[in-house]
């Protein structure tokens, strides 16, 4: 059986800090040449006045060095979903910012650097959030596509059966899932349950929230699940070899 394990976040803290400012990564910005990152406006300030990295004294240009900085999404959407509570604050003191000073004009004009994101568009889950979610039978990709074909050629029925629409903590597992529609269906104890995303079965130890900061669900709907039912695989017993005698020929 799969054993998960809990990393504290103080343990992954030297990879989501900025070296300049000590806090976390704020518009998260990475040196091209050596790939240090750093909060946007202290790489910025700081390469005013500097031409070589901060952390490792490379040259990052030899005159223009902000042409070699690259904003690093991925890595701020990162530090979002693992520090609780971090991109609410930082879209809270934007807000503030622009309310103060309203002719100020935003870098980019977008939502998030006005601070108008809120956690739900961004995709952000806390453990106690209730995630809604549809659960329908996994058909296969051969039966998907006949399905398909037959509803493009009008001799499909249209109308989606089968599927059923569920609240859960963002915190529950799919074995916890798995169990309950074993429980609900009354299946055997000889068949297994597997939950899938699409095509693709997931981990018994993966939470909701887990699955949504690793499949491309934006919350636009439900979060759509899928289940099937197959043999449980048997346990293969050795059979037992006899201790020779002593005095026994072999």
């Amino acid at each position: 059986m799969h054993r998960t394990t809990r990393i504290k976040i103080t343990e992954l803290n030297p990879h989501l800090m900025c070296a300049l400012c000590g806090g976390y990564f704020i518009d998260a910005t990475t040196i091209v040449e050596c790939l240090h990152s750093f909060c946007k406006t202290c790489i910025v300030r700081y390469l005013e006045t500097n031409k070589y990295c901060p952390m490792c004294d490379v040259q990052v240009h030899k005159t223009r060095p902000l042409l070699s900085i690259r904003s690093d999404k991925t890595l701020q959407d990162i530090v979002y979903k693992l520090v609780p509570g971090l991109f609410k604050d930082e879209m809270k003191r934007r807000r503030d910012f622009y309310a103060a000073y309203p002719l100020t004009e935003v870098p980019n004009g977008s939502n998030e650097d006005r601070g108008e994101v809120l956690e739900q568009e961004k995709g952000a889950l806390g453990d106690d959030e209730i995630v809604s979610l549809s659960i329908e039978f996994y058909e296969g990709v051969r039966d998907r596509e006949e399905k398909k074909s037959l509803m493009e050629n009008g001799d499909g029925d249209k109308e989606k059966t089968g599927v059923r629409f569920l609240q859960c903590p963002a915190a529950m597992t799919v074995m916890h899932l798995a169990k309950f529609l074993r429980n609900k269906m009354d299946v055997p104890s000889k068949y297994k349950v597997e939950i899938l995303y699409e095509d693709e079965p997931l981990k018994e130890y993966y939470t909701l929230m887990d699955i949504a900061y690793i499949y491309p669900w934006r919350r636009n709907g439900p979060l759509p699940l899928k289940y099937r039912v197959q043999p449980a695989c048997k346990r293969l017993t050795l059979p037992t070899v006899p201790t020779p005698s002593e005095g026994t020929n072999i």
